[in-house]
C-alpha cells in the first residue's frame, strides 16, 4: 500500500496520532473495524500501515526504540533509510569540517541523515523530490529534538544552486529503476550529477553500494572510500572528499569500517593497500573470516598483517582468491570473527558428512566461499545426531573445493580496543 500525503498528514494529526498508539485487536480486520469509528476507511487503512512500518522499523535496529514508536514513514523510506549510528557517524565527520556549520543533505529521504548531521550541532538544508519524504523528513527531525536545526524542501537536486564552498551529503535512491541499483547509471540523481559533486564543492559524502566497482569513481577526483559494516553486513560505500577532520588521517584511498554496539556508535577502521601480500598457506589451527567490509575493500592483506603484529607469530591466507586467514592462535578484533578448525576435507559432501559424524556435530553452519551450494539443503543434509554445533567453511583453492570444518571461537568484540593498529580512524 502507497501512503499519500493526506494519509501522512492525518497520521500527523491529534487524531492521528492518537490512533496510532491506540489499543487495538490483533486480527487486521477487526482492527480495521475499530477504527472505521472514528475515521475514513483511507485513513484507517494508513494508521494500520504506518503502526506496521513502525514496527518494522523497531525490529530492524536502526533506530532507538522511542524514535521507532513515534517515526511516520512509507515502505520506501524505511527501505532507503541509513541506521542512526551510521548517520551519526557521517554527521560527526561533517561538523569537523563544516566552517559555517552548515550541510546540505542532498535526497534526504525521511531524514535520518539530516538528523545524524543536526545531532552533531549542525544546521541543515535537506532537499527532495518527494514530497513524502520532505513530510516525513519534518516530522521525524521534530521527534528526534533536532527540527529547529533542520529546513526541508521539496526539489529536483539538480536544479539547485550549490555553492563551491558548501559542504553536502547525498545518499541517492538505488532503486529508482526498480530493483536496486549498482551502477551509478541507475541511481537518482543521475550518475553525471553524483560524479560532479567531489569537484564543486569543499567536501563532503556520497553513500553508494558497496558493490560498486573501484573502476567506477576513478574519475571522481582525490576521495576517499570507506566501506562501512554493520552487524556482520557490508551496507555502505562512503565516499568522502575535502580535508579531513582534525585527529584522523584518512586513508590515500580505501579503508574498511566496522561499528560496534547500536548505543555506541564507535567504528574500527582498517585501511586497504599499504600491507605486502601475505603468504599462501594452511599453518594454524585457526581460521579467521574477515568482516565483509575488509573483504570489499581489499584489506585482507591488511588484515593479516595486522593480526600478525598484535599477537599470532604467524598468518597466512589459505588462497589468493579466498579472503579466510589462518593462525596459530586468535586475536581479538572487531575485524574479523575466529573459528578453531578440527580439521580440513575435500570439499564433497560424503567427506563433510564423514568428517561431521566423527567429530559428534549436531547442527551445522554452511559459509561457503567462491562456491554455488544450496546451503540450506546442505545443512539439513549434514545435521549430526551428536551435541556439537559445527561450521563449515567450504571454498575453493584452485581447482578444488576444500571444507574446514570447525567451531566457532572469538566473534568481533562488542567494545572497540585500544590498540591503535586496530583502531585507526576510530570515531
Amino acid at each position: 500500500m502507497m501512503l499519500s500525503i493526506s494519509q501522512l498528514e492525518f497520521c500527523r494529526s491529534l487524531l492521528g496520532e492518537a490512533l496510532l498508539a491506540a489499543p487495538l485487536p490483533a486480527e487486521p480486520l477487526a482492527a480495521l473495524a475499530a477504527l472505521r469509528e472514528e475515521c475514513t476507511a483511507q485513513q484507517a487503512s494508513a494508521v494500520l500501515k504506518v503502526r506496521q512500518l513502525r514496527a518494522r522499523a523497531a525490529d530492524s535496529g536502526k533506530f532507538p526504540a522511542d524514535w521507532s514508536a513515534r517515526m511516520l514513514v512509507t515502505e520506501t523510506l524505511l527501505q532507503q533509510a541509513s541506521s542512526l549510528r551510521l548517520a551519526i557517524y557521517v554527521g560527526r565527520q561533517l561538523a569537523a569540517v563544516a566552517a559555517d556549520g552548515k550541510v546540505m543533505d542532498l535526497c534526504c529521504g525521511g531524514g535520518t541523515d539530516a538528523i545524524g548531521i543536526a545531532l552533531a550541532t549542525l544546521q541543515v538544508a535537506g532537499y527532495d523530490i518527494a514530497p513524502e519524504a520532505v513530510l516525513c523528513a519534518t516530522h521525524n527531525a521534530d521527534i528526534a529534538g533536532v527540527g529547529s536545526r533542520c529546513r526541508f524542501t521539496m526539489a529536483d537536486v539538480t536544479g539547485i544552486v550549490i555553492d563551491p564552498s558548501a559542504v553536502v551529503h547525498v545518499d541517492p535512491d538505488r532503486r529508482a529503476a526498480g530493483g536496486r541499483s549498482i551502477s551509478l547509471a541507475g541511481l537518482a540523481p543521475p550518475g553525471e550529477f553524483i560524479r560532479s559533486l567531489p569537484t564543486r564543492t569543499a567536501a563532503g559524502a556520497i553513500k553508494l553500494s558497496p558493490a560498486t566497482g573501484f573502476g567506477a569513481l576513478r574519475d571522481f577526483g582525490d576521495v576517499q572510500m570507506e566501506y562501512v559494516s554493520e552487524s556482520g553486513v557490508c551496507k555502505q560505500l562512503i565516499v568522502w572528499w575535502g580535508p579531513a577532520p582534525d585527529g584522523l588521517v584518512r586513508p590515500a584511498r580505501r579503508a574498511a569500517v566496522v561499528f560496534g554496539e547500536m548505543t555506541a556508535p564507535r567504528s574500527a577502521c582498517l585501511a586497504a593497500g599499504s600491507a605486502p601480500p601475505a603468504n599462501i598457506g594452511e599453518a594454524g589451527d585457526w581460521l579467521c573470516e574477515p568482516d565483509p567490509a575488509v573483504v570489499a575493500a581489499g584489506a585482507v592483506d591488511d588484515l593479516a598483517d595486522l593480526l600478525g603484529r598484535t599477537g599470532s607469530s604467524a598468518v597466512c591466507r589459505i588462497d589468493r582468491q579466498l579472503p579466510w586467514l589462518l593462525a596459530d592462535r586468535p586475536v581479538a578484533t572487531p575485524l574479523g570473527r575466529w573459528y578453531r578448525v578440527l580439521t580440513a576435507v575435500p570439499g564433497r559432501r560424503r567427506d563433510v558428512a564423514k568428517a561431521v559424524r566423527e567429530l559428534d556435530g549436531g547442527t551445522v553452519e554452511v559459509k561457503p566461499r567462491g562456491v554455488k551450494l544450496d546451503t540450506d539443503s546442505l545443512q539439513m543434509q549434514l545435521r549430526g545426531r551428536g551435541e556439537k554445533p559445527l561450521t563449515v567453511l567450504w571454498g575453493r583453492i584452485g581447482q578444488r573445493q576444500r571444507a574446514f570444518i570447525a567451531e566457532r571461537g572469538i566473534g568481533p568484540m562488542e567494545e572497540m580496543p585500544d590498540t591503535p593498529d586496530a583502531t585507526a580512524g576510530a570515531t
